[in-house]
């Protein structure tokens, strides 16, 4: 389903009021709609954290035109069902997402899995144990200066 009128009537018809008392928040999860081409779109808000961050927008919830409460948080995931048939987290919606040196703030190219210096690892080894044991308890890593 791709039309946020459609998922408003349908909202109407499952708890009452008019598809007007639905829409806006319809069209805020198909808002991503506008500036990310085809389905990946839904990837930003049709998962569980896009509907708690529609609660935060919109509210717990409102009332539609019979008086009636509805949660915004059902009506959120009335959508997202709708359109995906499951409610993935934001994790799963991004684990397959490629890593760019600009996500972690990189102002110069660095190469994949490169990096700038090699770490030291110095096995310890407990404190009850004579200092010829080779049982280790832990490690201490450090920089080279």
């Amino acid at each position: 389903m791709s039309n946020p009128l459609v998922h408003a009537e349908r909202s109407a018809k499952r708890w009452g009021g008019i598809a007007d008392d639905y829409l806006p928040i319809h069209q805020w999860f198909d808002a991503t709609a506008a500036h990310v081409p085809g389905n990946r779109h839904r990837m930003i808000l049709h998962n569980a954290f896009g509907i708690a961050l529609a609660e935060q927008v919109f509210g717990t919830s409102i009332t539609n035109a019979a008086g009636s409460r509805v949660f915004v948080r059902e009506i959120g995931r009335q959508h997202v069902l709708e359109d995906l048939a499951t409610i993935p987290s934001l994790a799963e919606c991004l684990t397959e997402l490629p890593l760019r040196p600009w996500m972690a703030g990189a102002r110069t190219a660095i190469r994949p899995f490169q990096f700038p210096i090699t770490p030291r690892c110095t096995c310890l080894t407990d404190l009850n144990d004579s200092p010829n044991s080779s049982r280790a308890t832990g490690f201490r890593i450090s920089l080279p200066p």
